[in-house]
């Protein structure tokens, strides 16, 4: 049986990272839901209004505590740049700017809405009720933070629980809207247009984004952690200008790997799909791609049914295509092929740590040397 193992166990910070975001979604969730369920006036005999209240503000506090965790073991986690200052000032940080940026506006909104709620006899009823809408915004916010910046996005168990936060929210909206009609018909209709709409935009993007291959590079992972291009130097007038390279060097050549890793579900037959996809760099600029398809063994491996290899250079990554022929540990063979007939021999040696791998390639012409 062959088997695919990983070496070295991931950093606690990456667990505890990933697991706090987790849960303060699940719980930001649940605060939604119970805000929405408080705006209808839901009670019954034993569920009394005041629980609604107080298990509200509980649950709010807990997703600032959990989001405190996830903050901080993110920032300390050595993986990713992302620097105190992307804390509170968002689109700041070199890591996945954007989706990181999202994470950081949902916080200051979440912040901004605790602080008014301490305070809330001096600014006023209105400004607090003004502020506190916000946490209807952050949700969504929050939401595409999880899904663009978590490199779990694409396992099974991730996905059902972001699905299970979006239909628990729009249950609770499809009810809000239906208490009261038919007062403020348009703006019940708008709202009821947008939460049909919104799922299906949301399951587009993610075919075409976090699910689609390549997103790592894509949402704006720095090169450096990717692999990033090799480049050539030549002198200029005493200095230096830097071109990248286009194409691979020729056979042999080795090149150092750098990417990511990520397994999802591969069908309904119990079969995973791990996925990798890494940067060459000193020695070469390209692409290695690899999907493996098989059965976990119960040991940490994958027992092969079937593969694709692809390698090229930056900007034409699949010039060479072909399968896995040997696969043992943290050794990966692939005797690929190009559109011209050529044929090259790719040896990798993988390291991998949670979603980052990293390790050595070697390719020769034509098969093992």
């Amino acid at each position: 049986m062959i088997t695919l193992a990983a070496g070295g166990s991931p950093s606690p910070l990456w667990y505890a990272t990933r697991g706090t975001g987790l849960l303060a979604l699940i719980l930001l969730t649940a605060t939604v839901v119970l805000g929405l369920l408080a705006t209808v006036r839901f009670a019954t005999p034993r569920w009394p209004r005041m629980l609604t209240a107080g298990l509200h503000r509980n649950v709010s506090l807990l997703v600032l505590a959990f989001l405190a965790v996830h903050i901080l073991t993110a920032v300390f986690d050595s993986f990713a740049p992302v620097g105190w200052w992307a804390i509170v000032v968002p689109f700041a940080s070199a890591y996945r700017p954007l989706w990181l940026g999202l994470g950081t506006v949902a916080f200051d909104l979440l912040l901004a809405i605790t602080l008014t709620s301490l305070v809330r006899v001096r600014v006023g009823q209105r400004v607090w009720r003004y502020v506190h809408w916000a946490a209807y915004a952050c949700w969504p916010v929050a939401l595409a933070h999880g899904l663009g910046t978590g490199t779990d996005t694409r396992l099974g168990w991730v996905l059902g629980i972001n699905a299970a936060c979006v239909a628990a929210v729009l249950a609770a909206l499809g009810w809000r809207l239906a208490q009261g009609w038919p007062d403020h018909p348009g703006v019940r209709i708008g709202s009821a247009a947008v939460s049909a709409v919104a799922p299906i935009v949301l399951v587009v993007w993610l075919g075409h984004g976090p699910l689609a291959p390549h997103w790592a590079a894509r949402a704006g992972t720095p090169a450096s952690l990717l692999g990033g291009a090799a480049t050539t130097t030549t002198a200029t007038g005493g200095g230096h200008a830097q071109r990248s390279s286009g194409a691979l060097p020729a056979t042999p050549f080795t090149a150092a790997l750098d990417g990511t890793v990520q397994e999802s579900a591969a069908n309904n037959a119990g079969q995973v799909e791990v996925h990798i996809a890494a940067q060459l760099s000193a020695g070469a600029a390209g692409t290695l791609d690899i999907v493996i398809i098989g059965t976990p063994d119960g040991g940490g491996g994958v027992s092969l049914s079937s593969s694709q290899v692809s390698l090229g250079p930056v900007g034409s990554p699949d010039p060479y295509r072909g399968q896995i022929t040997s696969l043992a540990g943290d050794q990966v063979g692939a005797l690929l092929s190009s559109g011209t007939g050529g044929t090259v021999q790719a040896d990798a040696t993988l390291r991998i740590n949670g979603t980052h791998v990293t390790g050595r390639l070697r390719v020769s012409a034509g098969g093992h040397q």
